[in-house]
């Protein structure tokens, strides 16, 4: 492909994904359906305007560094101490959970497509992880309870990086043949082990570089730091045999929370680092969909469309209901209603990480790849038309918007909790030190 060729693909790709957004505006859409729509009629299908194969550098770099950028951005956007009183059942929820969601999704894939149960696996290890860009924004439309938003919007940030390690483990044990559970399972502890001690490494040197205090001699080129970290902490967690995306998402979240350790950034670095941040986001979801809506194998969901189906249903009907309750019914401190579990298990839409774990089977060259993709596809599809709309009525019905909590209830409310999306939730006060 030519200089041109690439110049006038991404011109095309940028075009599609800003009418996108003004269609999704105007029809009242869910933006990342029409987004795969735009790249379903851009790509080699239809008009045959864009080429982007999985496998081609571009989109590779979207779905390692890209994806890391939006898992840093999810990160960003959660505070400690609004999840404390939760963190129980949020932890289950993002390890076991996941586990959990996958093992039973992916035992419907292999009994529905014939496939071996490692391969079913994969299949289930991919769709587990829900998608934070689509979630922030439609919450922070619907003004649901604060306790509700975090839970969800954190779970969504960090069970993306945990269903990216889990997936990586399955794949390499379809790949090689060789099927070890106690290796399996010691290759997952271990990803996660590295990437959160990386993760942490890399958000601590991130939030010392940029600080305001003394040790904080990079404050001005505050997002070269965070891109120039991103990158090197990126390839030396996945040198280490970890997760660059766990790891990218644990920065975050550490640089998100650094007045925990009594560092502080200056106000305009920090809005600089969010608009920043939040664009690349933007951009790599944007451009990852469109990517998604091209390769999609349309020979392999019309042949398989009934068993796709059957197992997207399980995963919204059955495995994402049990893994709400088996995860936080026990959680006593999260004190949970039974409405409010009700609206838990029926949020679980798939979207960015799917979308480029899938993307990343492909290029490994996992057997049946094409039906990973497949039912990543109709889970798009299936979770966007149906939970994403029916959500605002569903939290009306179950009375768990903000105008519907007890005075009790409000005065409960932790100081620092807000609707997800805005500023002081996104960001704790920069500079305030713990007494």
């Amino acid at each position: 492909m030519s200089t041109k060729d690439v110049i006038l693909t991404l011109f095309l790709m940028l075009g599609a994904g800003l009418l996108a957004e003004l269609a999704a505006g105007l029809l009242r859409m869910p933006k990342m359906l029409l987004l795969l729509a735009g790249g379903a009629l851009l790509g080699p299908a239809v008009l045959g305007r864009i080429d982007v194969p999985l496998d081609s550098t571009g989109v590779q770099v979207l779905l390692t560094l890209g994806v890391s950028i939006v898992l840093f951005h999810g990160g960003l956007q959660l505070s400690a101490r609004v999840l404390e009183p939760v963190a129980v059942g949020l932890l289950l929820l993002v390890l076991p959970g996941v586990v959990l969601t996958a093992l039973v999704t992916g035992l419907v894939a292999s009994a529905a497509f014939g496939l071996p149960f490692w391969s079913g696996l994969l299949v289930g290890a991919v769709l587990a992880p829900t998608d934070p860009a689509i979630l922030i924004p439609l919450f922070e439309r619907m003004r649901i309870r604060p306790k509700i938003t975090q839970t969800v919007v954190a779970e969504s940030a960090l069970n993306d990086p945990t269903g990216a390690v889990l997936t990586l483990a399955v794949a390499a044990v379809v790949l090689s043949g060789h099927v070890s559970v106690t290796e399996t399972l010691w290759s997952f502890v271990e990803d996660l082990g590295i990437s959160t001690g990386l993760g942490i490494v890399f958000g601590l040197l991130t939030s010392v570089a940029v600080s305001r205090r003394w040790a904080g001699i990079w404050g001005e080129p505050v997002s070269i730091v965070v891109m120039a970290v991103g990158v090197g902490g990126y390839f030396s967690i996945d040198f280490a045999g970890g997760s660059g995306y766990l790891g990218a998402f644990i920065a975050g979240m550490i640089v998100g929370n650094m007045d925990l350790f009594r560092l502080g950034m200056d106000p305009e670095n920090e809005r600089d680092l969010r608009t920043f941040v939040g664009i690349g986001s933007d951009v790599v979801v944007m451009l990852l969909f469109i990517s998604l809506g091209a390769n999609l194998p349309w020979s392999d969901m019309r042949d398989h469309l009934l068993p796709a189906l059957a197992v997207v249903a399980t995963l919204l009907f059955v495995a994402r209901p049990l893994a709400v309750a088996a995860c936080l019914l026990p959680d006593r401190r999260g004190r949970w209603t039974r409405e409010e579990l009700v609206f838990l298990a029926w949020t679980r839409e798939t979207g960015v990480m799917p979308a480029a774990l899938a993307g990343v089977v492909v290029a490994m060259g996992v057997p049946h790849a094409s039906l990973v993709v497949t039912s990543v596809a109709i889970a798009i599809v299936m979770t966007l038309a149906i939970q994403s709309t029916t959500k605002p009525w569903l939290a009306r019905r179950l009375r768990l918007l903000e105008t519907d909590a007890s005075p009790s209830e409000a005065a409960a409310a932790p100081p620092e909790t807000a609707p997800a999306g805005d500023a002081s939730l996104a960001f704790p006060n920069p500079g305030v030190a713990l007494e």
